[in-house]
């Protein structure tokens, strides 16, 4: 039965520890079970690290009871009335939570307000896994609460391998016989002549030292510096402290020369970030360090996923074995200028992309 619009309470909380009581802590729980970046810690960290000036992040709650509710965490640009999923390029993942029995009918309520009182031009929910019931839920939500020009488009492939193998030694057998090789030749040049070393960093005591080596290898890549400089210090220093952190460091001459972030929760290593110093790429310090890190993954952690997250880069689909994709929602706000104009300019562009001869 459809619940009346005026029993649905709609609030706006930030991500503090204090501010949130026990059935919506204990839900941003359930979410990261399933995956890390659904948790209040990794949301917190994007909040307080990687927004812009004009952004702010808020959490809006529709509820029935203090117990049945639906949560949104968004990012708002103040400068263009925006709305956004509480994410950034870090983020492989997003959802909306929901803890009720009549989940559509309390989203439909929380857009609704998000176009009517906050007045809001637009949003955005990426990147959403289109086969979590999430995703449906917020696009008939989203079309039943005033919002126009409603669609859906690709984010990014997701590479995943799912561990039927028992052991590394198993899993590496059933790789490619050019990777296999390619391991097998490339640890040999790298550890033969006694100049190089790998190291596994978990250990919350030794998270400050690993956060300047990895930053030291980093400012060698050929990667952009980074637009939030304070982010990964700060996801590594949360991860040290919850257990999940697995950093490996390839060192040769004694120098820190291939970085990687894996992040191991809940029975999934996450492949986050990796690096390399380029003078050293004759020497394919990234492939080693990949190769060792596996091991551990999949003998120590006993991990029963591995997930290259975002990307299609074509180095994934040797280590992996099934293609996932993301993909995201947008609307506009027909009742505002800004939205009408976005509104109008996404019909046209429809309508050029159509092929001639349709209607």
């Amino acid at each position: 039965m459809v619940k009346s619009s005026n029993r649905v309470h709609i609030e706006k909380f930030s991500l503090s520890d204090d501010e949130l009581e026990d059935c919506l802590h204990g839900t941003f729980i359930d979410y990261e079970s399933h995956n890390w970046q659904l948790g209040q810690a990794w949301l917190a960290n994007l909040a307080s690290t990687a927004l812009d000036p004009t952004e702010k992040a808020v959490i809006y709650i529709a509820r029935l009871s203090a117990e049945d509710f639906v949560v949104c965490p968004l990012r708002l640009n103040a400068g263009n009335g925006q709305a956004h999923a509480l994410s950034t390029f870090y983020t492989s993942l997003f959802s909306p939570l929901a803890s009720s029995e009549t989940p559509e009918v309390l989203f439909t309520e929380l857009f609704r307000y998000l176009i009517t009182v906050e007045k809001l031009t637009a949003i955005t929910l990426s990147p959403m896994d289109q086969q979590a019931p999430e995703f449906d839920l917020a696009r008939r939500a989203l079309a039943r609460s005033g919002w126009e020009g409603l669609h859906s488009f690709f984010c990014f492939g997701n590479w995943i391998h799912r561990l039927g193998e028992n052991t590394y030694r198993s899993y590496l057998a059933a790789r490619p016989s050019q990777l296999r090789n390619t391991v097998a030749r490339r640890t040999r040049k790298f550890l033969g002549p006694e100049k190089g070393q790998l190291q596994l960093i978990q250990d919350p005591d030794f998270t400050e030292g690993a956060i300047l080596q990895f930053v030291a290898v980093y400012k060698k890549s050929w990667k952009k510096e980074e637009p939030y400089p304070e982010f990964i210090p700060q996801l590594m220093r949360m991860a040290a402290r919850r257990g999940w952190l697995r950093l490996g460091i390839a060192h040769y001459d004694n120098k820190p020369v291939a970085s990687q972030i894996w992040i191991v929760a809940n029975g999934t290593a996450y492949i986050f970030k990796l690096a390399y110093d380029e003078s050293y790429k004759r020497l394919s310090p990234g492939t080693v360090l990949t190769a060792f890190m596996m091991e551990h993954v999949i003998d120590v952690d006993r991990v029963t996923l591995i997930d290259y997250l975002s990307g299609d880069d074509s180095y994934k689909k040797d280590w992996m074995s099934v293609r996932r994709e993301r993909h995201g929602l947008a609307a506009y706000n027909p009742k505002t200028l800004r939205g009408s104009a976005m509104l109008i300019a996404h019909i046209l562009k429809g309508l050029y992309r159509r092929p001639k001869g349709t209607r």
